[in-house]
């Protein structure tokens, strides 16, 4: 029943042929029209992939089709093609539809080229489902449709709302009232936007067919990997956990640099895919190092113990469209307590219009790090001269999104105290005194 439901179907691309300047309105807005058209000529090559496979007949249905037959356009198989007529995108889906219907008899299946996560399984899925209903939907997760077919003919599509949160809704009360039986499949996800191709470049990863692999290296080129780098001093398991974070949130690759060998922290990294290095140098020299040792794109610069929101990774890419490195809002985590609001606006203000310290992930373009000279080889104020730099050649911002700084010390010290003396360190450094000579009194109190 599976192959027949495939070779029974007609799998129609229905798309706009790339061109150049060509691409998503809101992608180019954000990324420029050079970048939106080629990650727009990717996902219609992906698209081209799918009709490649399809054991059933296929169909090329181009809005504004190029006269001169490319990579881009051209099917190496056998395969119905035909010009989308003028007017609006309704209009031409049933003008397009009709056509087909006298030359071919069985079910048509659209697909466009902005759902390049739909596996080969959900068409096939579908192609099943219209041995058994009058037509298939399957809803994107903005209202519209990443996928429609029907083994009927459409009701009137032209004054529907197309490219609307309502569309998927308004199409499928459309076919009820015309007596079609329907089936819906599950959500799925298009891309309109800059998010959805965070998005995508995430779930890409996962995926192995050869044109989405295509698709990813071009994300990669526009939005670059990004690098965590973790100093850990006895905190392993603190490590580890943020390390799993990070991995879920779509970190490029993560390094810990340990203070002193571990095995069992080696061996944990290595199931997880982290970089481990061990290295007896203070935590600036670690950084440093560890950071020296990333090829390309960014570097994340975290402490054991942060707390990141699940939304970090993707608002540094963003971040980074525009700047060349910046840093996060300092939050204590944890509940309240008295004192805590007012000390973070304070150290947020000092951050904004002063030097921000390591705990609040400092990130940066990897050829720019290299420029600064990097980390001092210092066990504490290592990233003064690196901010410092950064603040005054590049640009530097502080993201509005929180980073989750550890209570302990405060905790431990007192809120006054611990402040206190951490004002008195910074004194005692800008009048001269030695990282290694602080480092003691931080780490004693």
């Amino acid at each position: 029943m599976a192959d027949a439901a495939i070779t029974e179907t007609l799998l129609v691309l229905f798309a706009r042929e790339p061109h150049a300047g060509s691409g998503k309105r809101r992608i180019a807005e954000q990324l420029g029209n050079i970048a939106a058209h080629a990650v727009n000529s990717e996902m219609y090559a992906a698209a081209l992939g799918v009709l490649e496979r399809w054991s059933g007949p296929v169909a090329l249905a181009l809005a504004d089709p190029s006269t001169d037959s490319d990579a881009h356009s051209t099917l190496s198989r056998q395969h119905i093609r035909l010009a989308q007529p003028d007017g609006s995108f309704g209009a031409r889906l049933q003008s397009v539809d009709l056509t087909l219907c006298a030359q071919h008899h069985g079910p048509r299946l659209y697909l466009g080229s902005d759902a390049p996560e739909l596996s080969e399984s959900f068409y096939r899925k579908a192609a099943e489902h219209l041995q058994h209903y009058d037509a298939v939907l399957a809803p994107a997760h903005d209202g519209g449709v990443t996928l429609l077919g029907t083994r009927c003919r459409w009701p009137a599509l032209e004054h529907l709302p197309w490219g609307t949160s309502k569309l998927c809704e308004a199409l499928e009360e459309a076919c009820l009232k015309e007596g079609l039986s329907i089936m819906k499949m599950p959500v799925s996800a298009d891309v309109d936007t800059l998010d959805d191709l965070l998005r995508l470049r995430r779930s890409l990863k996962r995926d192995t067919r050869n044109n989405q692999q295509q698709l990813l290296i071009r994300l990669r080129q526009i939005l670059p990997d990004i690098h965590a780098v973790i100093p850990v001093k006895h905190d392993h398991a603190a490590a580890l956990a943020l390390s799993e974070a990070l991995i879920s949130q779509g970190t490029d690759q993560i390094l810990i640099s340990d203070s002193e060998q571990s095995g069992q922290l080696a061996e944990a990294c290595q199931q997880l895919g982290i970089h481990y290095q061990s290295n007896p140098n203070n935590r600036g020299a670690r950084l440093d190092i560890g950071a020296r040792s990333v090829k390309s794109g960014n570097i994340w610069f975290l402490h054991a113990d942060a707390q990141p929101a699940k939304t970090a990774v993707d608002d540094i890419r963003k971040h980074l469209l525009q700047y060349d490195a910046g840093c996060f809002r300092f939050q204590f985590s944890g509940p309240g307590a008295a004192g805590k609001g007012l000390l973070e606006r304070a150290i947020n203000w000092r951050a904004k219009h002063f030097v921000p310290y390591g705990d609040q992930g400092l990130f940066v373009k990897l050829q720019i790090y290299i420029d600064s000279g990097g980390f001092s080889h210092t066990p504490l104020f290592e990233e003064v001269p690196l901010i410092k730099y950064l603040k005054q050649h590049t640009r530097f911002t502080m993201l509005n999104t929180p980073i989750g700084v550890s209570t302990r010390r405060w905790q431990k010290d007192g809120w006054i105290k611990r402040t206190l003396h951490n004002r008195w360190l910074v004194m005692r450094y800008l009048a001269g005194a030695s990282p290694e000579s602080l480092a003691k009194s931080y780490t004693s109190q």
